[in-house]
């Protein structure tokens, strides 16, 4: 069951977890992760073989399974990854928050008469290129270029750019391609939706159900790794946004699988003694965490003492208490506590609302009228401390914003709480229309790159620096850290950059939520903590006793 609905199953268009829970059924990348280990693992693709170059750059050699197959029955081969790493470079097309990800590559290279083996050529190291280029979703291109509008395109014309940006504005080929390739058709339409991996989409009915169906012919069947198995006959994903409507669903045994459940709701629901004998309640820690996110290009919130002053309203522990017993844990900035770099010198920020008094008055609001909310001076005029905080449509964001807002009243800011649907609340967000609002983060295992939440180049439609940060030291850091190979020397510009997020106060850091998940017993699963943490592609229903 989903929670919202997918806005495309092409997964270079979307950012949002929920497109790939889906879509990673039916395409693939070159590598994926290891669920316990997280170290790179075969897909489409070996894991690559790395070699130092002698002008400075990295070569990363891979080779394609010579099984893997098309829908059409044609071999996947290195041309389709080039087509792919092409599509995505394209600068016309609605891939932004990827690019930044691929920028170190310079060139790639079919290696082999086969056209199986190829070589990805980057222009200088960058501590993530192995995941980067393993995450790689690789697209077959006969179906999404037909015409061959990239075909004659060279790489190298794309990663750098200045030329990127010269080709697209004289090359009517990258035009054409990304009109066709950003249409809703090429999302949603089965015919159109092609991918090498189990599943094929067989219809899609807006708002009720997304159903795939296993592919007669697909290449890996009968492998042992969970992430290339294909077992069920059918996945059918209901869309289910209302809470009520999944509970139902639940007691009717309509649904086998519940995930991104509100912990209310889901604490509520295990304690039902009907329920506990069909499913499992289950959880596990997750890498996300959620905030309140500040725009800083709103003047209202554009000093660090009126940020940090919210930061004190928010009593963060009494949240965790109140909303997820035993199924959060705290966070004080960007980095979760389970990573080695985590910086345990930065004390969480307590709730104090002298502390947040004080901090206000020496940000210059005062209460000048008498009528209970602080103002002061802003852009020339006077401005009250009164602006909306944006909450999801699900009971625990709107919960957590209204508590917010009832404690920001007591020093005298005025705070409106205001319910969007998530679709609506991101377009918002990357609009820039708005002043503060609830908001959660997604996260791999591997070291963190922060270059597309919060570097200044970043802003959205370029990244997802939502809430229009910018900081010329985290800017030198973020490069320093992508160009860092050695885990020992990169620790200690993670702790620095820690440690401007911490004075600066971007975003109120709330907590990190535990996974939680309902599954029918009459299922066999693995868990992971890579969301959507199980391989659908791998549940079995336990054999009858």
């Amino acid at each position: 069951m989903l929670k919202s609905e997918p806005p495309t199953l092409n997964p270079l268009l979307s950012v949002q977890s929920i497109t790939r829970y889906v879509a990673e059924q039916i395409f693939q990348t070159l590598n994926r992760q290891n669920p316990n280990t997280y170290a790179l693992e075969p897909a489409l693709a070996s894991v690559p073989t790395v070699k130092q170059l002698p002008q400075g750059g990295m070569a990363y050699d891979y080779r394609i399974d010579s099984l893997a197959r098309w829908p059409n029955g044609s071999r996947v081969t290195a041309s389709d990854v080039l087509f792919s790493l092409k599509a995505m470079l394209n600068p016309l097309v609605d891939a932004g928050p990827y690019r930044p990800y691929y920028s170190m590559i310079d060139d790639v290279l079919i290696t082999s008469p086969d056209s199986l083996s190829f070589r990805v050529i980057t222009k200088r190291p960058y501590f993530l290129s192995a995941q980067a280029i393993g995450d790689l979703y690789v697209y077959p291109a006969y179906a999404y270029d037909p015409e061959g509008f990239l075909e004659d395109v060279a790489v190298s014309d794309l990663t750098d750019p200045v030329s990127a940006d010269r080709v697209s504005k004289t090359d009517d080929r990258l035009h054409r391609f990304a009109d066709n390739f950003n249409s809703p058709a090429w999302g949603y339409d089965p015919e159109r939706v092609v991918g090498s991996g189990p599943y094929a989409l067989e219809y899609w009915k807006p708002g009720q159900r997304i159903r795939l169906s296993l592919r007669e012919d697909y290449w890996a069947k009968g492998r042992k790794e969970e992430y290339l198995k294909g077992v069920p006959q059918t996945l059918t994903f209901e869309i289910i946004s209302d809470n009520t409507t999944t509970a139902n669903a639940l007691r009717d045994q309509l649904v086998d699988i519940v995930m991104d459940l509100p912990i209310d709701q889901f604490v509520n629901l295990r304690n039902e003694a009907y329920l506990q004998e069909i499913y499992n309640f289950v959880s596990i820690p997750s890498f996300k965490y959620y905030s309140i996110l500040l725009n800083q290009d709103d003047p209202l919130l554009g000093d660090s003492l009126t940020r940090r002053a919210l930061a004190h309203l928010v009593d963060v522990d009494l949240i965790i208490q109140n909303f997820f017993p035993d199924l959060a844990q705290r966070v004080s900035g960007p980095v979760l506590p389970s990573k080695d770099y985590y910086n345990r010198s930065l004390p969480p920020i307590d709730f104090d609302l002298e502390k947040a008094r004080k901090l206000l008055k020496q940000a210059g609001w005062v209460d000048s009228n008498g009528n209970g909310i602080l103002d002061r001076e802003v852009a020339g005029e006077r401005r009250e401390l009164s602006f909306t905080l944006m909450s999801y449509t699900n009971p625990t964001s709107e919960g957590i914003c209204l508590y917010v807002a009832q404690t920001a009243a007591k020093v005298g800011i005025d705070i409106i709480v205001t319910r969007q649907e998530g679709r609506a609340l991101i377009e918002k967000l990357n609009t820039g229309e708005f002043t503060a609002s609830f908001y959660g983060l997604g996260f791999e295992p591997s070291p963190d790159d922060f270059s597309q939440v919060w570097a200044s180049a970043s802003v959205p439609p370029s990244g997802t620096n939502r809430g229009n940060f910018r900081n010329p030291e985290a800017d030198s850091l973020i490069r320093q850290i992508a160009a860092t190979t050695d885990s020992s020397a990169r620790a200690p510009l993670y702790q620095r950059f820690q440690e401007i997020i911490y004075q600066n106060q971007p975003m109120i850091f709330l907590y990190s939520p535990e996974a939680p998940l309902v599954i029918a017993k009459r299922l066999e699963y693995t868990l992971t903590p890579l969301a959507p943490n199980l391989h659908f592609n791998a549940i079995q229903v336990r054999p009858a006793s």
